[in-house]
């Protein structure tokens, strides 16, 4: 007798979650940036799932903290950062990025980096200004 794998369907993209993951933690400021990254442009929907997983995993590691690690303030009061990189090809030249961009604080207004042809400066994603 075979037992077949139970079929799981994914309508909405739960497993979905973005390739990067940076908590950075300084005197002024906390912030978690969430970072997809794509060879092409990538849709809009897909690529917002993927920002909403990454919220929903970093409940999870939030909640593990409290529970396993008796750390009630685990990832408490960070500033969330969705950034979206289509179009890879980086080349390496030294240039300081000086455009003013909208708060990237949720999903559905991530910070859209199409074609970057320079280097990808910390501040820019964080929302620093």
């Amino acid at each position: 007798m075979f037992r077949q794998k139970p079929r799981v369907c994914y309508l909405e993209g739960e497993c979905k979650r973005a390739d990067f993951i940076i908590a950075a933690a300084t005197a002024q400021k906390k912030v978690i940036l969430c970072i997809e990254m794509k060879y092409r442009k990538g849709k809009p929907p897909e690529i917002v799932q993927q920002l909403r997983g990454t919220r929903c995993l970093l409940s999870y590691c939030q909640e593990i903290g409290r529970a396993f690690w008796d750390k009630q303030d685990f990832l408490k009061g960070y500033a969330y950062r969705f950034i979206s990189i289509g179009n890879l090809s980086i080349a390496k030249q030294k240039t300081r990025i000086e455009r003013q961009s909208a708060k990237h604080d949720c999903p559905e207004r991530m910070l859209k980096i199409d074609w970057p042809n320079s280097r990808i400066e910390f501040n820019r994603l964080s929302g620093k200004v």
